[in-house]
């Protein structure tokens, strides 16, 4: 056993490449030495525009996750930097996303910068370990449904938490309900600057994410360069449209500034100049005058909240990565994603940011604005820089409801209505895990994620525990045969063997009864040991327990291991009719039968009339999708 051991060993050794390993975990080794000036160009460009898009997006985000504003500029730092060394596609945007700053909003209920990061680094442990041990697959058992319903909750509740930014009314509370309740009561308050100014910034964001869908086609050949330069121009103004809101904001806030009305807007706050300092997340917290939180504290306050954050991270990124490499047509690990989103978030820990993934609309412009490599993610690194060394006068200037006008419209076009209308149509039955998920995210995102994929669960099993078969009588030899339409399972192993029972009852003089098992590719221990007590309760009513069709070694090998003395007999093929919808016709004999214990004699006609019976099991499929895309964060 142990020369065994030493000589794989020995063959694994000799097959392990150092210098492959190495690129599988920093990518950055294959692109960069193919590097050239073409595309330094496309990387610049795309860079730079995704740069000019993370500065209000960090700043309205920072006021979503309940942290001082200078903090969204200090998540949005490093994960670009770090994308670059370790990240699998040229395409996808890590940094600060309004999904993630709702969730450590919720989670981080001190709303300590500190809390946030020290949140952003558990997270990244659990992703990058995933990743080395390639539990990625994880995921997998969250439907889409349950995506779907909690990306349709978060957006409604992050819009309906920048209510009182946009109507200027302090002091709400911080969830969904309590939040609506609140406005009710103190609807008077209503800052008629701030509404003002928000509603006019959702009217010009809403009139440029109209303008960005139009394009100028019609117009004569001859204005050809024209209209050209016309639909550049919309598409840099409707890209750009986020910083205009930001800057022409600025400008009012200031106006009323300098003619010494300095009351009238709420403003985000004050931002720290310079370059965040490294600190550990380790670090106590300071909450109160007297009022300290530890590292463990923080952690059990968390709790399990971490692993379910993970969850939604990696499937937010890989989500967006897969997308675009179907799209472009390269390959993005799942395994090194995972790594580098893990290393992003473990990066930014350390400079003051709190979790981060990729984001869909960064992405889609990074994408369109030609990057090349992931090195684009580093250009936007250096824009953040120069907006914390030269432009935080200016940002202190921008007002909340501003803020709250750009989160509103992004998140709104998250809401997902059609695909209610899909479900409906294809399984009527996926609405209530979808409705669980969408209403307890209202009370508690991770508790509706974790109730949503429960209750999928349970209806994976139950459909498990009623496996689709047919069966066919054969009145003239006595027999049965049951073909199993699925591989079978410990929770379907007991239905089998009732029916099994119910059908023998029913029919008497059965003499042989005989299990297809050409559709199945594995048989658990539970199914095996149900096997074994069905033999010994058909022994005692002498009726003989075969298995036929079962062409893979393995698996004949676990019936013989389990104790069913199998005998190979005569040769017979299992050649399956045109079957009409839930009809098992019997094969005809010309392959080997493995028979349990006891052997049936050879039949010397096989041409002869069989009388049919047939019955099939069937539930609902789950929805599934490959690849989920979240439309704008």
């Amino acid at each position: 056993m142990s020369k065994n051991v030493s000589q794989f060993m020995i063959e694994k050794v000799k097959q392990f490449n150092f210098f492959k390993t190495l690129c599988s975990f920093f990518p950055i080794i294959v692109w960069l030495p193919k590097y050239n000036l073409k595309k330094l160009k496309g990387d610049l460009i795309a860079g730079l525009t995704v740069g000019i898009m993370v500065i209000p997006q960090s700043i309205a985000f920072a006021n979503l996750a309940g942290l001082p504003v200078q903090y969204g500029l200090y998540t949005s730092l490093t994960p670009g930097l770090i994308y670059c060394i370790f990240g699998t596609s040229k395409d996808a945007n890590v940094g600060a996303t309004a999904t993630m700053s709702l969730f450590t909003h919720n989670i981080n209920t001190t709303k300590s910068p500190i809390g946030a990061s020290l949140l952003a680094f558990w997270c990244g442990i659990i992703l990058t370990a995933v990743g080395i041990f390639k539990l990625g697959f994880v995921t997998k058992f969250v439907p889409f449904t349950i995506i779907s319903a909690f990306v349709s909750a978060a957006s409604i509740t992050i819009a309906i938490s920048q209510f009182p930014n946009l109507l200027g009314i302090k002091g709400a509370p911080t969830t969904s309900f309590p939040i609506l309740d609140y406005l009710r009561q103190k609807i008077k308050l209503t800052n008629k600057y701030d509404v003002t100014l928000g509603i006019i910034c959702i009217v010009y964001l809403a009139f440029f994410m109209w303008l960005s869908k139009r394009k100028l086609n019609n117009s004569p050949k001859r204005f050809a360069l024209v209209r050209k330069l016309c639909n550049k121009f919309i598409w840099v103004v409707c890209l750009a449209r986020l910083i205009l809101v930001c800057f022409f904001s600025a400008i009012v806030v200031y106006i009323f500034f300098k003619n010494g009305k300095t009351q009238q807007f709420t403003l985000a706050g004050n931002l720290t100049k310079g370059m965040p300092k490294c600190q550990s997340p380790f670090a106590t917290a300071q909450l109160g005058k007297n009022i300290t939180m530890s590292t463990s504290q923080f952690t059990r306050d968390f709790g399990i909240s971490i692993l379910v954050l993970s969850m939604i991270q990696f499937i937010e990124q890989y989500s967006i990565t897969k997308g675009f490499g179907r799209k472009f047509n390269y390959k993005v690990s799942a395994r090194q994603e995972l790594i580098a989103l893990g290393m992003c978030n473990i990066a930014g820990s350390f400079y003051g940011g709190w979790p981060v993934a990729g984001s869909f609309s960064r992405s889609a412009v990074n994408s369109m604005s030609g990057a090349q490599t992931p090195l684009a993610g580093a250009f936007s690194f250096i824009v953040v820089i120069i907006a914390l060394e030269l432009l935080t006068p200016a940002l202190s200037y921008i007002p909340k409801s501003a803020l709250a006008a750009m989160i509103i419209m992004a998140v709104i076009t998250m809401v997902e209505t059609r695909v209610l209308k899909s479900i409906w149509k294809l399984s009527k039955w996926d609405l209530f895990p979808f409705f669980t998920t969408f209403w307890l995210c209202f009370y508690n995102l991770e508790y509706g994620i974790l109730a949503g994929t429960g209750i999928s669960l349970i209806y994976v099993i139950a459909r498990e525990a009623f496996p689709k078969y047919c069966v066919n009588k054969d009145k003239q030899n006595n027999s049965i045969t049951i073909l199993l339409k699925t591989n079978l399972s410990y929770p379907g192993s007991e239905t089998l063997n009732r029916k099994i029972h119910s059908i023998v009852r029913k029919n008497d003089g059965i003499k042989n009864i005989c299990l297809d098992l050409s559709n199945t590719s594995y048989l658990d221990f539970s199914v095996l040991k149900a096997f074994e007590t069905l033999q010994n309760e058909l022994s005692e009513l002498s009726i003989k327990l075969c298995f036929i069709g079962v062409t893979k070694e393995s698996l004949r090998k676990q019936l013989e291991f389990a104790g069913l003395t199998c005998e190979l007999k005569e040769q017979i093929e299992l050649q399956q009719n045109k079957q009409e919808e839930g009809v098992y016709r019997r094969p005809t004999v010309t392959q080997p039968v493995l028979l349990c214990q006891d052997t049936i004699p050879p039949k010397e006609e096989e041409n002869h009339e069989m009388t049919q019976s047939t019955e099939v099991f069937t539930l609902p499929s789950i929805i599934t999708v490959d690849n989920i895309h979240f439309k704008d964060q």
